[in-house]
């Protein structure tokens, strides 16, 4: 009888001596014994954002070499057109207390539609407004790209959590361009309607980590899924896309705008 409660005694003290540690495996238990989930956080390498310019209008008017007519402006009218784009950024470096560095590329589309002028149309040799239309349709297709430096100052968040996250991109952007009509590619002269054009590219903008709405949401999503943090952002963005030296009178299709978005961390 003895040896029987020794023996059990010994089993309920192995079992409570192994209590703690397979707590301290996946929760923590407070001294009131309440259970909680512990703080769990992936590795964090890369970032993709989601990228909505709603009022995107190209710089093409403001090419001096137009002697002040505005081309542009005359067939595809003052109205701003939706840039869509996506960009991929990989955080090589962090910097403790800061934030992160490192590369990002990004692609977008963008269009714009109108009432083809006549060619002798318009006064003074510049379409106005007032420009006889052809009928004929005509398009203006813009596929944007860059590659550029990426500063992410997420320190705050990191050690404090405040959700406020300050960022900067610099570097090279560009674009192909394609005039279309009824009969596809336009063509001038002899010229056919495509082209590319190349500058520089800058962004400073502000992203709001949503992880701060619903901790425990965001822990489970980063614990299946991997993802870090999820944001909203607002990006000034400035696409100047006049020439890289090399490049005599490019086709002006950047532009300055304001960018929106969703940006995923994992």
């Amino acid at each position: 009888m003895i040896a029987r409660t020794v023996v059990s005694v010994a089993v309920a003290a192995s079992v409570l001596a192994a209590a703690p540690a397979a707590f301290a495996q996946d929760d923590r238990v407070d001294t009131l014994g309440t259970l909680h989930h512990k703080v769990y956080e992936s590795p964090q390498h890369f970032a993709i954002e989601l990228r909505l310019a709603p009022f995107f209008y190209p710089d093409v008017d403001s090419d001096p070499s137009l002697g002040g007519c505005t081309p542009f402006k005359s067939v595809f009218g003052p109205g701003k057109t939706v840039l869509l784009s996506g960009e991929f950024d990989w955080q090589v470096l962090r910097i403790p207390h800061v934030g992160t560095l490192g590369p990002g590329v990004g692609i977008g589309y963008a269009t714009f539609s109108g009432n083809a002028p006549l060619a002798s149309a318009g006064a003074g040799g510049c379409l106005t407004s007032t420009s006889q239309s052809s009928g004929e349709s005509t398009s203006l297709n813009i596929y944007p790209f860059y590659a550029v430096a990426v500063f992410r100052a997420d320190g705050l968040w990191k050690d404090f959590g405040v959700p406020f996250i300050p960022y900067a991109k610099a570097g090279l952007g560009g674009a192909l361009w394609q005039a279309t009509n009824t009969l596809g590619t336009s063509n001038f002269d002899g010229q056919k309607g495509q082209g590319y054009s190349m500058g520089g590219q800058l962004a400073i903008g502000l992203a709001f980590n949503l992880n701060v709405l619903d901790p425990y949401a965001a822990r489970e999503f980063d614990e299946q899924m991997g993802v870090n943090s999820t944001s909203l952002f607002a990006e000034w963005t400035d696409a100047s896309l006049n020439g890289l030296g090399f490049q005599s009178n490019p086709l002006r299709v950047g532009g300055t705008m304001w960018t929106f978005g969703l940006a995923w961390e994992f």
